[in-house]
């Protein structure tokens, strides 16, 4: 923002843009920032619209013009967008390891695998069913392996469906929707996240880059950036090719044999994880003082 006359002029404007139809306001609201002749940043936080071109999110790009900067959550996510959508010339990756809560007390290196868990909304989507098979095939081989499930159930279809399948000797404990220091503790607890996502707007969950924080290791479905976030030892990521249930339980019971590969695979985690954060930390400094230094363009 600069004063001029007294009149306050905005020379940037950040939009996050909707994974759905919502971007038929987004497009009201860039066809009023291109007249303004005001720098345009545009987040994306969805994949919904980067399997396929769609005419709407084309529109959208178009209108925002080839000076737009669309931020993305990781290099994957850029190439895919300027694949599809070729309007969208400038791409800065910010992931959401930079928007994510940090450990109220240091986070300690996991050095035994003693439970596993699911925190998210949950919803068939997010694969609270897959998660209660691997669950339950697992600790029938390691019954001492405690198996916890955390998160408001978002999809009234499924309360039915998780109460048959908690209630006919299921292993899993449902802790219900957490949150402060129930959170807190509930992540100190856990050792490893499993998420086995389905969920079409999946990018890169905020709940991996928070387990990375508290020392977990994560074994998620390779949808989105998770790949990229779970790379260079912070986690495993499934790709669709392989079954998630029987992958997912081959590594936990391969981790509950040997504490030190597990212990390990939590330092790695771990470390990679803080590394991850300090670099892109540096990138949204950077881009946060672009954004309040940028000079008026012309207008379209």
């Amino acid at each position: 923002m600069v004063q001029l006359l007294g009149r306050q002029i905005v020379k940037s404007t950040y939009i996050g843009i909707s994974g759905g139809y919502g971007q038929i306001y987004d497009l009201l609201f860039i066809g009023i920032v291109r007249l303004a002749g005001v720098s345009l940043y545009i987040h994306h936080d969805s994949f919904a619209y980067l399997g396929r071109a769609r005419l709407l999110t084309s529109a959208v790009i178009k209108l925002a013009g080839s000076r737009a900067t669309h931020i993305v959550l990781c290099a994957a996510m850029a190439e895919r967008l300027q694949e599809l959508y070729p309007s969208a010339r400038r791409t800065v990756v910010i992931s959401n390891v930079t928007n994510t809560y940090e450990p109220k007390s240091p986070p300690r290196m996991r050095v035994q695998l003693n439970s596993i868990g699911l925190f998210s909304n949950l919803t068939r989507a997010k694969g609270v069913l897959e998660f209660l098979d691997v669950a339950d095939q697992v600790c029938a081989v390691r019954p001492e392996l405690r198996a916890l499930l955390a998160g408001p159930v978002e999809e009234p279809a499924l309360e039915s469906i998780l109460r048959e399948r908690l209630r006919s000797g299921s292993p899993v404990e449902y802790v219900g929707p957490i949150y402060g220091d129930a959170k807190d503790r509930f992540l100190r607890e856990l050792d490893v996240l499993i998420l086995p996502t389905n969920y079409v707007h999946e990018a890169e969950p905020k709940v991996i880059a928070e387990a990375l924080a508290y020392g977990l290791v994560v074994i998620a479905r390779e949808r989105g950036c998770i790949g990229s976030l779970l790379s260079a030892g912070r986690g495993v990521a499934i790709p669709d090719s392989l079954d998630f249930v029987s992958t997912a339980k081959g590594l936990l019971l391969e981790w509950s044999l040997s504490n030190e590969a597990f212990a390990s695979l939590s330092d790695s985690a771990l470390r990679s994880y803080q590394d991850l954060r300090g670099e892109q930390s540096g990138g949204l400094n950077e881009l946060i003082s672009e954004m309040a230094g940028t000079t008026t363009i012309d207008s379209p």
